[in-house]
């Protein structure tokens, strides 16, 4: 399998000084510090057809003039009786679909738009770069690069070669067309969402001076806040590094990922308790702890959905993190979520008067956004060209992301209509208890 290319999304966070200075500074600095290097290991031939032909990368050029390098390296066999060459091949977007869609993969390469040859060294030393370019005048394009073995007279046994790849806009600048404007777009992201973490501290500890108390709906819906603007810092220190060297830290990154997904189940996991009636209609969680076990096990799931994902991280038809086969069961499973959401909603709605019987139907319109935002944003974005569909997606989920808390905070930390029905605004005295709610002891 061959290597990918590493995502160059940005972000700002934390470091010696404070996240709006970082960010600032991001912006400020933006055209100073690019740098990228891409490579893997790769397979070719071998007594499977399909095997002598492979995709290495792909890359989005705006308009303009950009260049590309590559560069072949042989690991296995240690030496060839002599040097060779691999077939380099480069596809336009417009033409992929074709390209995947011819059987013979040696006879793929009569939809590339250029093709070289890549050196092989007999004795495993680097060969030469091989570079080109390519232009853009009327729209930008996704460009895709592939390596074949088809004519190089390689044994019939499976070698493995290490590959370098990089890729430029006419500017130099070393970030996909889809990237080019993540940057100002995080910056501003992760200000917002610190200036959202001051407020809701303070509205947070006012509550508690009041109450005495911080309520247990509020303790994990600052868990889950914590988890997301953790998971942020951690994408940014990555893509930080990554702008720096070319490679930045992938653990950190697959690290930010599952934590966005747990402070995700997290909220949903907090909206489907209260729709079964927890601070509605009884004031401890009692049987309702059954939902732990459940909520871990959706954890889990998508925790493994992200290790997956990463696997195929820079596959030919991927243009957002959620692409394929894991957007399509994050789909799914927000969905079949969504059903239990109004189940439970329904449910308690004839366990109680019309005062809670109005809110929950408040709820459940509020509800039915949050859940229904993933889906709608995946769809959506399907219906923009592949260079704007990483841009669409991650601003549609920063939007959802940051809605969300802003709602479940003016929920729980606001004297509203939640307040008022929920035993959030219950007596704190020993014993003490609202109308109408079962005290679980």
């Amino acid at each position: 399998a061959a290597g990918g290319m590493l995502p160059a999304r940005c972000s700002s966070g934390p470091g010696r000084r404070s996240a709006w200075l970082w960010a600032l500074a991001l912006c400020g600095f933006d055209a100073l510090c690019d740098a990228k290097l891409q490579g893997g290991p790769l397979r070719i031939a071998g007594p499977r057809k399909e095997n002598h032909w492979r995709y290495v990368s792909k890359f989005g050029y705006g308009i303009g003039t950009g260049n590309f390098q590559i560069r072949v390296q042989l690991v296995s066999p240690k030496k060839l009786e002599a040097d060779t060459t691999l077939g380099f091949q480069v596809f336009l977007d417009e033409d992929w679909p074709a390209v995947e869609a011819v059987d013979d993969v040696c006879k793929r390469q009569q939809h590339a738009r250029q093709r070289q040859d890549v050196q092989v060294n007999k004795d495993g030393q680097w060969g030469e770069w091989v570079t080109g370019t390519l232009s853009q005048t009327v729209r930008p394009h996704i460009w895709y690069f592939a390596l074949s073995g088809c004519d190089a007279g390689l044994q019939n046994f499976t070698h493995r070669f290490r590959f370098e790849f990089r890729a430029t806009q006419e500017d130099n600048s070393e970030f996909s067309i889809e990237m080019s404007w993540m940057l100002t777009a995080n910056a501003v992201f992760l200000l917002g969402f610190a200036a959202f973490i001051w407020k809701f501290s303070i509205q947070t500890m006012a509550f508690a001076k009041h109450a005495g108390s911080v309520h247990p709906v509020i303790w994990t819906l600052s868990a889950g806040i914590l988890i997301q603007f953790l998971a942020q810092i951690l994408h940014t220190s990555h893509l930080m590094r990554y702008r720096y060297d070319g490679s930045g830290i992938k653990a950190l990154e697959v690290l930010s990922e599952i934590l966005f997904m747990m402070s995700q189940v997290t909220q949903t996991s907090l909206l489907i308790l209260i729709a079964l009636g927890y601070t509605l209609l009884q004031s401890r969680i009692g049987e309702l702890d059954l939902m732990i076990p459940m909520c871990f096990m959706v954890g889990v799931i998508h925790i493994m959905l992200v290790g997956f994902g990463k696997i195929k991280d820079d596959a030919s038809y991927k243009y957002h993190e959620n692409e394929g086969v894991v957007g399509w069961i994050l789909m799914s499973m927000r969905l079949l979520l969504y059903i239990w959401f109004l189940w439970a909603v329904q449910s308690s709605a004839s366990e109680g008067g019309t005062r809670l019987r109005n809110f929950l139907g408040q709820f459940r319109a509020a509800g039915s956004i949050y859940f229904l935002s993933y889906p709608l944003i995946f769809m959506m974005t399907k219906c923009f060209a592949p260079y704007w569909q990483h841009g669409v997606m991650s601003i549609g989920l920063m939007v959802m992301q940051m809605g969300s808390n802003l709602w479940l905070a003016g929920l729980f930390l606001t004297r509203g209509e939640y307040f008022k029905v929920s035993t959030l605004s219950s007596s704190e005295l020993p014993g003490g208890t609202k109308s109408g709610f079962i005290k679980e002891e």
